[in-house]
């Protein structure tokens, strides 16, 4: 359970996305969410494409 953003809120910022959207739950990982896990899919939609 993230104690700094609390899933509610983050569900509700994903369902105001006006285009396509991909949420990932990980949930023991409180803050951290995918850490080191998710880098790849990360830097690739900062590239403009999928990891």
């Amino acid at each position: 359970m993230d104690r700094i953003c609390p899933s509610s809120t983050v569900y509700a910022a994903y369902h105001r996305c006006a285009g396509p959207a991909e949420i990932e739950v990980f949930p023991d990982n409180g803050h951290e969410g995918g850490a080191g896990y998710d880098l790849p899919r990360k830097l690739g939609a900062l590239r403009g494409g999928r990891a």
